[in-house]
């Protein structure tokens, strides 16, 4: 049972597996955002409220935005870390200044 969820949660929402894997990214991520509108507004529908569609949007917006951060704050941190891991190019590995805390404290 518990895999047959996992598969079914993947066939949806793994843009490796979903079909629209055969877009690019921007449009996966585009057509993703439209599902979700239409599915909260669906929802909101099917309790004979259009009111609940606010929170049903306010609850999409939320847990997009963070995903969106998220992924955002994870890219930088990449790209620190490729910056961080090249050397300079116009310094030997002699030049480079080496703080060693425990022996000179």
């Amino acid at each position: 049972m518990k895999q047959a969820i996992i598969e079914s949660w993947d066939a949806v929402m793994d843009n490796r597996r979903n079909p629209l894997r055969h877009l690019d990214l921007a449009s996966q991520h585009y057509f993703m955002q439209v599902l979700a509108w239409m599915w909260s507004m669906v929802f909101s529908l099917s309790f004979l409220s259009i009111f609940q569609f606010g929170y049903a949007w306010l609850g999409h917006v939320l847990v997009i935005a963070g995903v969106c951060m998220t992924v955002a704050v994870f890219k930088e941190a990449e790209k620190q870390n490729v910056n961080a891991e090249s050397p300079p190019l116009d310094l030997s590995s002699a030049s480079r200044c080496v703080w060693k805390m425990d022996s000179e404290a």
